[in-house]
């Protein structure tokens, strides 16, 4: 095996680490997005020995652990491996990667065979060695249905239950199938869009659906829209007989992760779920963890915030804005999301938020209804400024002109 860091900005991988501020970052991915308490409480210890014993639950539900080093990141990829939670081969593990609802095989609402159709494709991209070339950002997704709603989960390639079975989708193409033929489509459409080499991916050029479609002489597949869909609030009992506990903003210690795993054993069966979302997914539970910091309830204003690692991890930030999220939170108003941003790449959310704040060297610029890299409003912003302005904040407001900081740059 062999552990090559790759260049700074790219997705980081167990076993491709990326360099940031607070040293290496890596991730795993528990097979199919479940995983033991015993194998829980292996992560955190991995995240100690190897790294500063900190962890982060990503958009897609991967696992990050960061302050390692170029050889500790090897180390932890072969206790990983040792866990169950990992291949040691590198070009089958990064094929693995499903973006799975969190809730299948539980969810009573749910598509009865989604446990049978997801264990076939995991397989099925294990056993493609000739699958290569995909954009490391590349996703496949799995819908199920249920509680989980169509269009939450955005993939490449989406599989998705309905009324009438399945469907396939890839850009703005689908081919409606049985669940049994879902793996053999996903692989073939996953080796024509390789085969393409496009220069985007189905997810931001959904055209490329057509030609892959064509390519793999599929040739009945229907023109779909765009599915989207407001992603659920999962913090507290779910269905199925399952509790959802949300991460907050920003890594938690090895400490909670071990906390979690001890609840889990003691009020549920033993077994999690990483989810999107900042999501685990405790099974056969049905008490809410007393454990500080989660996010149990789905009033929590914290399920509306993003913030990235800020000054803590990464040399881009301006500032450390996990605490200035934090300290938000009380202000932020029923229904109104926020985005507090380290830099103008905005890692954390990429779309939009009701209030977007972007770190500067003089404070914070502030993009209402935008992205991060936006250009903003107005700029120099601090703290004490900007608390009235989220406490105030209303989904009518556009604020298309500045009103506290400064406008220019000093």
């Amino acid at each position: 095996m062999t552990i090559a860091p790759t260049v700074r900005g790219w997705c980081p991988g167990l076993h491709t680490p990326m360099e940031a501020a607070d040293g290496w970052l890596v991730r795993v991915r528990p097979p199919l997005g479940r995983l033991s308490s015993a194998q829980a409480r292996q992560i955190a210890h991995a995240a100690r020995t190897h790294g500063n014993g900190l962890i982060e639950l990503t958009s897609r539900g991967n696992l990050q652990l960061r302050g390692l080093t170029s050889d500790s990141a090897r180390a932890f990829a072969r206790d990983m491996h040792a866990a169950g939670l990992a291949s040691i081969d590198a070009a089958t593990e990064a094929r693995r990667g499903l973006l799975l609802s969190p809730l299948a095989g539980i969810d009573p609402d749910s598509a009865p065979d989604a446990p049978n159709v997801i264990h076939a494709l995991d397989a099925a991209l294990a056993a493609a060695d000739t699958l290569c070339g995909l954009p490391a950002k590349f996703v496949i997704a799995v819908e199920c249905g249920g509680h989980i709603p169509t269009g939450t989960l955005r993939g490449d390639i989406v599989a998705r239950a309905t009324d009438n079975g399945w469907m396939v989708a890839c850009g703005n193409r689908a081919l409606p199938c049985a669940g049994a033929d879902v793996a053999r489509i996903v692989v073939a459409l996953a080796h024509a869009l390789a085969a393409m080499q496009p220069a985007s991916r189905p997810l931001r050029d959904p055209t490329l659906g057509q030609a892959a479609f064509a390519r793999t002489g599929m040739g009945d597949a229907i023109t779909v829209p765009a599915a989207r869909a407001h992603r659920p609030v999962l913090a507290g009992p779910l269905p199925g007989h399952a509790m959802g506990v949300v991460l907050p903003p920003g890594p938690i210690t090895a400490g909670m992760f071990e906390d979690i795993a001890r609840w889990c054993d003691k009020r549920g069966n033993g077994h999690m779920r990483v989810a999107p979302w900042r999501t685990i997914v405790l099974e056969h539970c049905a008490v809410r963890p007393a454990l500080p910091g989660l996010i149990t309830r789905a009033d929590d204003p914290r399920l509306r915030i993003w913030a990235c690692i800020g000054t803590r991890g990464c040399a881009c930030a301006a500032r450390d804005v996990i605490a200035d999220a934090h300290a938000l939170a009380p202000d932020l108003p029923p229904g109104i999301s926020l985005h507090v941003s380290g830099c103008a790449k905005g890692c954390a959310h990429p779309a939009p938020a009701d209030i977007t704040l972007v770190a500067g060297p003089d404070g914070y610029g502030l993009c209402p209804h935008g992205r991060a890299d936006n250009t903003p409003v107005d700029i120099g912003l601090s703290l004490a400024q900007i608390h009235p302005i989220v406490r105030g904040w209303s989904p009518a407001r556009t604020d298309a002109t500045p009103r506290h900081g400064r406008t220019e740059p000093a």
